[in-house]
């Protein structure tokens, strides 16, 4: 494929290879229990497959956004729930780390995190919605050499596990509804007091992603904890946030290749009649067929929105895209897959189901893809 070289390729190999000895002999078993991969994680930092994208002076590989999708591909297939926790951690809160961090605060957070021996978490969305920047209510003032943070936060991934909080809370009045000036980010460590970790939610996915609520009664951190300048945080949001977008196009990718496998496997190896599922109906066979077509639109979109990234450009549409058609493949090739299985594929002992689960979400998290939509119109029109 045009996108692969020798060390992508390598990278894609050692993600592989992890996956099939490592994630895939567990992956139903912490769907069931909605267990964090802990030990999955850390044991990926190991590898170098969390922090490929990371600079190497801060334990990095200094890789490339498309050797990152490979890799989350990878993940994908067998476990999303893993790649979501790594992508909250690197993509977004480890991204927006690498844009505004001074160099101390680099060698303090990201190259522990690089390694995933420290675990970094986004906080942002609050019930107002996940854009809804002005309406948010978490503040930040600061008072003699310390910042002192009041509101809450919902929604958030990693919680309880990350060590680091990167979190959004206003610094002024009125936020711009255009520019979001106002908006500012701190470095919030999780034993800071007045900080609190809320309730884990139980999703409809993703199990064992940890998210849930903050809260920030009188939290004080150290003035030096400010990310970035103040104010004025919002061109890395729409980084990182683009990154995240880009991702799920990944992600997608690796839940819909796996629904595919099996819907393949199951049909040829299935006897009705002295004849399998596949050859007995044509119908299955085409089935199969717009499954792989849609596999490599989502292929191709994807690693060209990488690839565009890669060249130094901010792919903020065809990022958008990516979430909107991950989306979209990943709910026809795993609704299609549970179908083709019948009653199996409703079982959880399967492993089918779990699919459907994990695809749904990608229309949700982290943004919905009405939004996504309203975006792109919005940018293709200037």
């Amino acid at each position: 494929m045009w996108f692969m070289t020798e060390e992508r390729e390598l990278m894609r190999n050692v993600a592989r290879d992890f996956v099939q000895n490592e994630v895939k002999p567990v992956a139903v078993e912490l769907d069931k229990k909605r267990e964090y991969p802990l030990q999955l994680f850390r044991r990926a930092g190991e590898l170098g497959l969390v922090g490929c994208v990371l600079p190497e002076e801060y334990g990095g590989l200094g890789g490339d956004w498309i050797t990152k999708m490979l890799i989350t591909e990878e993940i994908a297939k067998e476990l999303p729930t893993l790649a979501i926790v790594i992508g909250t951690h690197i993509a977004l809160a480890g991204g927006i780390v690498n844009m505004l961090g001074t160099p101390q605060q680099k060698a303090k957070y990201l190259t522990p995190a690089a390694k995933g021996e420290h675990i970094l978490a986004f906080a942002s969305t609050e019930p107002a919605g996940c854009f809804a920047h002005p309406d948010f209510e978490t503040r930040a003032e600061l008072v003699g050499n310390e910042w002192v943070i009041n509101g809450a936060k919902i929604f958030i991934t990693n919680i309880g596990y990350a060590n680091t909080y990167v979190v959004v809370a206003k610094t002024s009045e009125p936020i711009d509804p255009i520019t979001r000036k106002g908006l500012s980010m701190f470095l919030v460590e999780k034993d800071s007091p007045g900080f609190e970790v809320g309730k884990v939610e139980e999703k409809y996915g993703w199990h064992g992603s940890s998210t849930g609520s903050l809260y920030f009664r009188n939290c004080r951190i150290p003035k030096e904890n400010l990310l970035g300048p103040l104010g004025e945080s919002l061109s890395a949001m729409v980084i990182s946030a683009t990154d995240e977008f880009m991702a799920c196009g990944a992600l997608g990718l690796g839940i819909a290749e796996t629904c595919y496998e099996k819907a393949k496997k199951y049909t040829r190896e299935r006897i009705q009649l002295g004849n399998s599922m596949y050859n007995s109906h044509q119908v299955i066979r085409h089935m199969l067929a717009k499954m792989s077509v849609e596999i490599e639109s989502l292929r191709a979109l994807t690693m060209t929105a990488a690839a565009q990234r890669d060249s130094g450009q901010f792919p903020l549409v065809l990022g958008r895209m990516c979430k909107i058609k991950g989306y979209e493949t990943a709910m026809f090739c795993a609704n299609e897959c549970v179908q083709l299985h019948g009653g199996l594929g409703v079982i959880e002992d399967t492993g089918v189901e779990r699919h459907l689960r994990d695809a749904r979400l990608i229309g949700i998290a982290g943004g919905a893809i009405e939004a996504m939509m309203d975006q792109i119109d919005k940018m293709q029109m200037g």
